[in-house]
């Protein structure tokens, strides 16, 4: 058993934890994020992967009776399903940065909390 890709995948899911929790640009935290979820699904599809299984595409009725070379495709529709989820919250993520950025003319986390604490400084002042 090849532990190599399940020892890289646990690698850059960490270091995309590390890269999210130093970044200071949004569009860096969206690309870590996004490498996260690459990295889970790669562990997942890594964990459920073994050598010398076939796809379970049965045309030999023979090998009804014996399912143990037969791969589970329950992983790996789970993994396809988390590959849409992902993509859809990175293009909501990037449409709500871009709003920010035409609102705010930043990316920058401090400086879109400074944004935020003015504009509540000004809506407490107009009431």
């Amino acid at each position: 058993m090849n532990l190599f890709p399940d020892v890289f995948a646990i690698i850059l899911f960490f270091i995309s934890v590390f890269g999210l929790l130093t970044s200071r640009n949004i569009i860096k935290s969206i690309i870590f994020i996004l490498l996260m979820q690459t990295a889970v699904i790669m562990f997942w599809i890594f964990l459920s992967s073994r050598f010398g299984q076939i796809p379970p595409i049965i045309n030999d009725p023979a090998l009804l009776y014996d399912m143990t070379y037969i791969a589970d495709p329950f992983p790996q529709a789970l993994m396809l399903t988390a590959i849409i989820i992902g993509i859809s919250v990175t293009a909501i993520c990037i449409t709500m940065l871009n709003t920010l950025f035409r609102r705010h003319k930043t990316v920058e986390w401090k400086a879109l909390a400074q944004c935020a604490r003015e504009e509540a400084v000004q809506r407490n002042n107009d009431i």
